[in-house]
């Protein structure tokens, strides 16, 4: 699944139903959504049902099928969301320069976080769907590499465009968001012991000493 979510080359589409909803359904729609982006990060994707789904969103199951074919199509709607929210995250990264310091690369972290604390449960599930799904899993491949791309671009750009011998942007991107996805599981949902205040900080002393290596030998 995409460590950044950005919108990927294949295009995932909700094919739930279409529908004036009125406001009393968007707020319903809005409550399942919600509802189930907790479930899917509580539960994960397979061990959630779709009855799950609306006991905790206290709809009847027929109701559910107003606004949705699937589990599947839950999921897809809430990826909607999370695409264009991890462009925006990705991008904040390569908006800084050669002459930002390490505090903006500091505060590029936090906001990174806030992203995944949004849409989290959207990653996993999708990372988890995508075993059984071959779109789904395509469409996760190609966004992952996008968003290993722009962190890349951001690395190159964070060094004054300076290329080393040897390295790949695109693999130093895909490493730094692995890391990250992984460490934000750890410390919001596995309850890792550290000290809020030493996260953003420490992160970005990782990310600073990447962008700013010398060459080898």
């Amino acid at each position: 699944m995409p460590r950044t979510s950005p919108r990927p080359q294949t295009q995932v589409r909700q094919a739930g139903p279409v529908a004036d909803l009125g406001n009393k359904g968007l707020r319903t729609k809005t409550r399942i959504l919600r509802e189930a982006k907790r479930l899917l990060l509580e539960k994960g994707y397979d061990a959630t049902t779709i009855n799950d789904i609306t006991e905790a969103s206290e709809i009847r199951r027929a109701s559910f099928y107003t606004y949705f074919t699937s589990k599947q199509d839950v999921l897809l709607a809430i990826g909607h969301d999370a695409e264009e929210a991890g462009i925006v995250a990705a991008e904040g990264l390569r908006r800084l320069s050669v002459n930002s310091s390490i505090e903006d690369v500091a505060r590029w972290v936090e906001e990174y976080f806030g992203f995944w604390d949004q849409h989290g449960s959207f990653v996993y599930a999708a990372f988890q769907a995508a075993y059984a799904d071959p779109e789904l899993r395509e469409w996760s491949v190609n966004a992952e590499m996008t968003g290993a791309k722009i962190l890349g671009q951001a690395l190159l750009k964070l060094r004054g465009g300076k290329r080393l011998p040897g390295v790949d942007p695109m693999v130093q991107g895909l490493a730094i968001q692995s890391m990250m996805e992984r460490f934000w599981y750890h410390w919001r949902v596995a309850g890792a012991p550290v000290k809020q205040s030493m996260v953003a900080y420490s992160i970005a002393h990782l990310i600073w000493a990447s962008a700013h290596a010398e060459p080898a030998g």
